[in-house]
C-alpha cells in the first residue's frame, strides 16, 4: 500500500493558518520585513490587517523596555545556526493598540537559509498574558504565605499514604527550630517528629492517633508540648483536614501546625491572677462579714446605752452632759451608715451572680413605698414613666432607683414644691455609638431622674460620683458621700453607664443607659 500524501497549494496553506487559533507569522530577520501575519493579530494586539503590514516598522513602540536595533540582533543571534528541525520559544511584551500590555509566548522554527545563516522564521504566538497574572498572583500569595507562617509562628504540612514522611513548610522548620537546608526534599519522618515530643505526652498522642483512625474522624485536632532542636519547651497545636480511601483507609492528611507557647504563658497568668483575685474577694467577703457583724455590734451597743444615759439620767448630765450624749449618739450613728453603705458598695462592685427578668415598674413601686414619708413631708410630686422589664439582679436595681430618686428629693429649694421625674425611652444606635462603654450590638433603655432642686456646677459632673466625694457640707444635708459612687458601680456591673447634668439653681438631671438584656442574648 502507497503511504497516504497530501498536498497544499500557496492559497490552502494560507487558508490553514489563518484558521489557527494562535498568531502565526513570517519574518525575514536579515530584511527585517513581515512576510505573513494571520488575523488573529486583531484579537491578540488590536491591529487590523492593514495596520499588520506596517508592523514590523512600528516594533520599537510595540515591544515593551527593549531597543529594536539589539532585539532584531538578538533574534539573529538566536535562530541564525539553529537547526532546522528544533523550535525556539521565548517569551516576549508587546503593547496592544489600546496601551494594554500583552505577554506572548513564541515558538519560532527556521523555514529558509541563506548560505549558512537562517533568514526567515515561522512563528506562533500565544497571549498568555492572564496566566502571567495568575502566576504573579500565586507568588505573591507564596509570599504573603511565608510571611505569615513567620508572625504567626506556624507551619502546614502533608503526609500521604504513598509515602513514609510529611512534607513541612518552612513554617514548621522554624518553629522545630530545625533548618530545611538539612532536609532537601522537606520531608520528615514521624518517627522523627515523634522524637521531639515531650516524653509525658506521646501517649497520649499515640492514644489520639489510634482513636482518629478508628473512628474515621474527618479533623485531626490536637494539642501537647515538644521539645524543640535547642531544648526550649513549646506548646503545639495540631489542625488537619483527613482524607480517607473506600475502604476506610487513611490516605492523606493536610494541615498546619502553631506555637502557642505565648498563648499558653498569657493563660498561665491569667489563671494566675484569677487566683489572686478569687482570694481577694473571699477576703472582701470575710471584711464584710466582720463589717456587719463585728464592727455593727460595738456601734449598736454606744447608741443604745446613749440612749439610756440621756433618757435616765437626763437631769444628773446637765445641759453640757446631753450635748456630749447627743454628739456621740450622731457620731454612732453616722458610723453606722457609713458601714452600711461601704457594705452595699462592696456588694455592687462584685460581679453578679444572677440574673433574671426584673419588673422595673414594681421596682418603682416599692421604691417610693419606702420613701413615702419623705415624700410626703416634702410635699413632693414624683412621676414615673411605664417602665420596661429587663434582665438584671433586683436588689441592685431597688438599690439604684432608691438612691437617685432619695437624693433627688434630698437636694431641693425650700421656696419650691420638688418634682421629680423617672422617664425612659429606647436607646439610638448613634447615641450608643458615642458612647465608648456601650456595647453597639447591644440595645439599651436609656433611663432620667430628673428633679427641680439646687442643681450643681457642671464641672462637677463626673466628681459626684466619685467615693466619699460631697459637694455641700454634712451639717448642711445628710448622707455617706456613697450613694451616687454605688449607682456608678450597680449600672456599669450591669454593663451599662450613668452621667449627670446640671446647672446651679435649674436642677440636676441623671442619666443611665441598662441593657436590655444581658450580654450575647439578642434583644
Amino acid at each position: 500500500m502507497k503511504p497516504f500524501a497530501l498536498s497544499f497549494s500557496q492559497s490552502q496553506m494560507e487558508a490553514l493558518l489563518q484558521n489557527s487559533p494562535d498568531l502565526v507569522y513570517i519574518v525575514d530577520l536579515r530584511l527585517q520585513s513581515l512576510i505573513f501575519i494571520n488575523e488573529r493579530v486583531s484579537d491578540i494586539l488590536g491591529y487590523n490587517m492593514a495596520e499588520a503590514e506596517t508592523l514590523v516598522q512600528k516594533l520599537s513602540s510595540i515591544v515593551i523596555h527593549s531597543d529594536i536595533a539589539s532585539l532584531w540582533e538578538a533574534l539573529l543571534t538566536r535562530f541564525r545556526l539553529l537547526p532546522s528541525n528544533e523550535t525556539a520559544e521565548f517569551h516576549l511584551k508587546l503593547r496592544h493598540k489600546d496601551g494594554s500590555v500583552r505577554t506572548l509566548r513564541h515558538r519560532c522554527r527556521v523555514m529558509t537559509k541563506e548560505g549558512e545563516e537562517n533568514t526567515q522564521i515561522m512563528g506562533t504566538a500565544e497571549d498568555v498574558t492572564d496566566s502571567s497574572s495568575r502566576e504573579l498572583a500565586y507568588q505573591k500569595n507564596q509570599y504573603q504565605l511565608k510571611e505569615a507562617e513567620v508572625i504567626f509562628k506556624c507551619g502546614s504540612w502533608e503526609w500521604q499514604s504513598h509515602e513514609t514522611c510529611m512534607r513541612w513548610s518552612d513554617g514548621l522548620f522554624r518553629v522545630f527550630e530545625l533548618s530545611p537546608d538539612q532536609y532537601p526534599d522537606r520531608c520528615i519522618e514521624y518517627k522523627v517528629y515523634e522524637s521531639f515530643i515531650y516524653q509525658e505526652d506521646i501517649a497520649k498522642v499515640r492514644s489520639y492517633v489510634r482513636q482518629l483512625l478508628s473512628e474515621r474522624r474527618g479533623t485531626l485536632d490536637l494539642e501537647h508540648r515538644i521539645v524543640d532542636a535547642k531544648g526550649v519547651l513549646k506548646y503545639i497545636t495540631l489542625r488537619a483536614k483527613c482524607y480517607f480511601d473506600e475502604k476506610g483507609k487513611l490516605a492523606r492528611l493536610m494541615g498546619v501546625a502553631a506555637d502557642r507557647t505565648e498563648i499558653e504563658s498569657y493563660q498561665n497568668e491569667l489563671e494566675r491572677r484569677l487566683i489572686a483575685l478569687k482570694k481577694s474577694n473571699q477576703e472582701l467577703e470575710q471584711f464584710a462579714y466582720v463589717a456587719s457583724h463585728d464592727l455593727q455590734e460595738p456601734l449598736r451597743k454606744i447608741i443604745a446605752f446613749g440612749e439610756r444615759l440621756d433618757k435616765k439620767y437626763k437631769d444628773q448630765l446637765g445641759t453640757e452632759g446631753q450635748f456630749f450624749i447627743a454628739r456621740m449618739t450622731n457620731a454612732a450613728n453616722r458610723m453606722h451608715g457609713l458601714i452600711e453603705d461601704l457594705l452595699t458598695y462592696s456588694r455592687a462592685s462584685r460581679q453578679l451572680e444572677s440574673q433574671e427578668p426584673i419588673s422595673l415598674n414594681e421596682v418603682a413601686k416599692e421604691v417610693l413605698e419606702d420613701l413615702e414619708v419623705k415624700i410626703q413631708d416634702k410635699k413632693a410630686i414624683v412621676e414615673v414613666d411605664d417602665l420596661p422589664t429587663i434582665e438584671a439582679q433586683s436588689t441592685q436595681m431597688h438599690q439604684l432607683f432608691l438612691n437617685l430618686i432619695e437624693n433627688a428629693l434630698k437636694f431641693t429649694k425650700p421656696d419650691q414644691e420638688p418634682i421629680v421625674q423617672v422617664r425612659v425611652r429606647k436607646a439610638t444606635l448613634p447615641e450608643i455609638k458615642a458612647i465608648p462603654q456601650l456595647n453597639p450590638h447591644q440595645s439599651y433603655f436609656c433611663f432620667t431622674v430628673k428633679d427641680n432642686g439646687i442643681g450643681f456646677e457642671p464641672q462637677y459632673a463626673e466628681q459626684i460620683f466619685a467615693i466619699f466625694q460631697r459637694l455641700h457640707g454634712r451639717s448642711e444635708y445628710e448622707g455617706t458621700g456613697l450613694g451616687l459612687a454605688i449607682c456608678r458601680k450597680i449600672v456599669e456591673s450591669h454593663q451599662g453607664y450613668i452621667g449627670a447634668r446640671g446647672n446651679i439653681g435649674e436642677g440636676a438631671e441623671f442619666y443611665f443607659y441598662l441593657p436590655h438584656r444581658r450580654s450575647g442574648v439578642s434583644a
